[in-house]
């Protein structure tokens, strides 16, 4: 199957981003969203993205539309923004009135599951499979391909062979909740947030060990802001609730409680950090009143990787057993997906005496609250 025709359903900065990727491989594009102020900004953004890249001559293979009509004869209709199941459910309803059912579509699976989504609507489940693109999307090479349960061979093949030509890297696997990036991102952050509970650190002492130890360009709580700590909330609940809410998966009551005053990260100003123009300028001084042992212990820093990296490994090997997913498709994941110089396997097998427990102290068994 070639794909020349793509139609994406929503213009946020990863449709956006997206629609810019294909058009520069020479595809022709055209990039839906309900609200006209949301495409207009989205092409304004592509097309000063083009210009300074020298191809302002691209910008011609992108079209903006509010009709879904104008998807019919695609060959691919990737779903864009990150929404709520009812939202993609009628927007897909729509989509298939409108223009019938398209002959490759990617649907979004960041968190959710293709059976979840085709279980209220009329998509033929052949010919669709999951995907989800790094973010930024311009510069993040990863993208996870997700077959469901009755995805064709073909329908894979077709949009790996189209991502690879758009020099990104497919790692193809079997349809489950956060696939593999977000499933191991969880535990990775609710360690992090467990040691800060604990008093093992302050934001910017964790998040400068675990960059020492694993040469990853951000420490958690840095990712945390950039991401944003409601996005990342809503993911921690639903993959909670996907996977059967297991203990070791509870969403973090102080993420929450961040959430709840409006202290989302990067975007709001102010999040585990303070920041100035997307700068850190200090940190959040509300810790002192909402954790009880803020900084208590000085605890060396290959202990605070050990701390926030086993749960990661014990994570990857479940998930491998759960999904058949190979070590190296694992690794392949982490790193591209969050920039870290080697996956959970890797760090294991390089560092091996990093990862030898140590015997627990009094300190370890204090109350959190």
């Amino acid at each position: 199957m070639e794909i020349k025709a793509v139609g994406i359903m929503g213009a946020d900065r990863t449709g956006a981003e997206a629609a810019e990727l294909l058009a520069l491989a020479g595809l022709q594009v055209r990039l839906y969203d309900d609200f006209k102020d949301a495409l207009e900004q989205a092409m304004a953004r592509i097309a000063w993205s083009l210009a300074g890249a020298g191809r302002s001559d691209a910008l011609a293979g992108i079209e903006a539309v509010q009709d879904y009509s104008m998807f019919k004869g695609a060959d691919l209709v990737i779903e864009g923004p990150d929404r709520d199941m009812e939202y993609r459910r009628t927007a897909f309803a729509r989509l298939l009135k409108e223009a019938g059912p398209p002959r490759l579509t990617a649907v979004h699976t960041s968190v959710s599951t293709i059976k979840e989504l085709l279980a209220g609507v009329g998509l033929p489940p052949s010919s669709v499979v999951g995907l989800r693109l790094g973010r930024p999307v311009r510069e993040n090479l990863l993208a996870e391909v997700v077959r469901g349960e009755a995805t064709s061979d073909e329908s894979v093949e077709a949009c790996a062979a189209l991502l690879r030509r758009l020099g990104r890297t497919p790692v193809i696997m079997k349809d489950n909740p956060g696939q593999i990036l977000e499933r191991l991102w969880r535990p990775f952050v609710l360690a992090a947030l467990g040691a800060l509970e604990k008093g093992k650190g302050r934001p910017y002492e964790l998040d400068a060990a675990f960059r020492g130890v694993s040469g990853a360009p951000r420490g958690p709580f840095e990712s945390l802001d950039a991401r944003g700590l409601d996005v990342d909330l809503r993911s921690a609940h639903a993959v909670y609730e996907a996977l059967g809410r297991p203990l070791r998966l509870v969403p973090s009551t102080v993420e929450t409680r961040l959430v709840q005053y409006g202290q989302l990260g990067r975007k709001s100003t102010i999040g585990f950090y303070i920041y100035d123009d997307g700068v850190i300028a200090g940190e959040n001084p509300i810790f002192g009143n909402i954790l009880k042992y803020l900084g208590l212990r000085k605890v060396e820093k290959g202990e605070i990787f050990r701390e926030l990296m086993s749960p990661v490994i014990e994570e990857a090997r479940l998930l491998a057993s759960e999904i058949m997913a190979s070590e190296y498709d694992i690794e392949t994941v982490v790193k591209l997906g969050l920039g870290w110089p080697k996956g959970p396997f890797g760090y294991l097998r390089d560092m091996p005496d990093l990862f030898v427990r140590k015997e627990g102290s009094e300190f370890d068994r204090l109350d959190t609250f």
